[in-house]
């Protein structure tokens, strides 16, 4: 699909079946896409490595075929994005997730139903997303363990600083990060990047960035803010206690790996 001059992969990674037609059509093998946006994170990994999880694609020679990816991910705080899908679900009829029966619901109503998933960003980390099965101090732990070993992070509330730190990494501007990149996903595909910079830098001055980043935000929507303290406030914050603690881990990883990953030497 070609939309003001980039290309996408219109493909639906929501499901197993979305993800087999994917790998089918050969998303990863014939590198059709530069980045893949997943709800699931484990259903995304299908489609990478060789192991035996590895969903591919029929008559597909796998042996000696790895596909491997760089997870990175924009975190916000649960009892914002919350809020905010809610009223997207309940208000935005250009929103994919509209849904007009979520008119006669409160939020408090809505987060008490079995329709809402609690602790979404951990339970998609370690595989549980049905609300039956409970989580366990353990599965917290497992959590945080892969954030800090595969995922590259970045907060909604850094919008600008974590959106020059993936582009630095992944080579999305004109200074590709080689040895950030080459730490994550190895040598060659450090060279390959650097290589292959992206044709079309993402911003090209600070007030476009600016607008970018801020003033037109993608799927921005402005809503009541959650009131410290009231009762939707403590209703949602019991719904998403393991979810609150990843989210500090992940922004104690957000200040570690400017570091680790060596964006204190790429002058950002």
């Amino acid at each position: 699909v070609q939309t003001k001059g980039h290309s996408f992969v219109n493909v639906d990674l929501d499901s197993v079946e979305g993800v087999q037609r994917a790998v089918q059509g050969g998303l990863v093998s014939k590198e059709l896409a530069d980045v893949v946006l997943v709800q699931d994170v484990r259903l995304g990994s299908l489609l990478f490595g060789n192991g035996e999880d590895h969903i591919h694609a029929d008559n597909e020679d796998i042996s000696g075929t790895e596909y491997k990816g760089v997870m990175f991910a924009l975190f916000r705080h649960p009892l914002d994005r919350t809020l905010s899908f809610f009223y997207h679900k309940q208000q935005d009829n250009e929103s994919v997730h509209y849904d007009p029966s979520m008119e006669i619901y409160s939020l408090v109503d809505w987060v008490n139903s079995p329709s809402y998933i609690t602790n979404f960003m951990t339970r998609t980390l370690v595989g549980k997303m049905n609300n039956q099965i409970p989580l366990t101090a353990v599965d917290l732990d497992v959590a945080k363990e892969i954030l800090r070993r595969k995922c590259v992070v970045g907060l909604l509330d850094e919008k600008a600083e974590s959106m020059k730190r993936f582009a630095r990494l992944f080579g999305w501007d004109a200074d590709v990060n080689h040895d950030s990149l080459s730490l994550l996903q190895g040598e060659a595909a450090a060279s390959r990047a650097k290589a292959e910079r992206w044709k079309n830098q993402i911003v090209n001055d600070e007030e476009c960035e600016d607008k970018l980043l801020h003033i037109n935000w993608l799927n921005k929507h402005r809503h009541p803010a959650l009131r410290e303290g009231s009762v939707e406030y403590k209703v949602v914050k019991s719904k998403n206690s393991f979810d609150l603690e990843l989210y500090y881990y992940a922004k104690q990883l957000f200040e570690e790996q400017y570091t680790q990953l060596g964006f204190d030497e790429d002058d950002i």
